[in-house]
């Protein structure tokens, strides 16, 4: 078991963080010079104006979105606030930075200790709504793929596991490196797969707003 854990917790973990920045990277770039060539108008009237307006109206729930569906746009709301706060400022994992990154944290900013359990449960319980709610909903069903629902499990796991790992004392090391593993899974797939709208939000509403 030790190896296992050595290479997650060691080379495994490396490489995919390499994988989610160049990742990120190439999506941006490739973004900026498609966009260039195809769409010059948007680059010879950029309006930051626009830009903000158009990133604040989407990313608060001042838009159209909510009034159709309030229930599903506000659990959807808590649900991304929930996958990007948990990770980043979670105590233990702020801990994990410091060990691994030169002594860097931000314990000024981490979150109490029980509110990461709750905001854990949110991700779990809303994934899992989501989940069923692609199944019975016809409307949503004939426009998810097999992936969409295999994606939304990825998105779960971390949480899942990373609650076990905290709250099990059934093989700590052993939960522990499976809850990094599965974040490291979500790390690759962010860039390569349909979960790259949690970092290509922001150049695509960039160029609609100039649209």
């Amino acid at each position: 078991m030790g190896s296992f854990v050595d290479l997650i917790e060691g080379p495994f973990l490396w490489a995919a963080w390499i994988v989610f920045i160049v990742g990120t990277l190439i999506r941006f770039i490739s973004f900026f010079t498609l966009s260039s060539k195809r769409d010059k108008t948007i680059y010879e009237h950029w309006s930051w104006k626009y830009v903000l307006l158009s990133w604040v109206r989407f990313l608060l729930p001042v838009n159209q979105t909510v009034a159709k569906n309030p229930v599903f746009t506000i659990l959807g709301y808590i649900f991304h606030v929930c996958l990007i706060v948990v990770p980043i400022f979670a105590i233990a994992h702020i801990s994990i930075w410091e060990e691994s990154i030169w002594g860097w944290s931000w314990y000024s900013l981490a979150l109490p200790d029980s509110w990461t359990p709750w905001l854990t449960w949110a991700v779990i319980v809303i994934g899992v709504l989501f989940f069923i709610r692609r199944l019975a909903r016809a409307e949503v069903r004939i426009l998810s793929t097999p992936g969409d629902y295999i994606l939304l499990i990825l998105t779960i796991l971390p949480f899942f596991t990373g609650y076990l790992a905290s709250h099990t004392s059934l093989l700590p090391d052993y939960m522990r490196a499976i809850h990094i593993f599965f974040g490291e899974v979500l790390l690759v797939a962010i860039p390569l797969t349909k979960l790259s709208h949690f970092i290509m939000f922001f150049p695509s509403r960039m160029a609609m707003a100039v649209e």
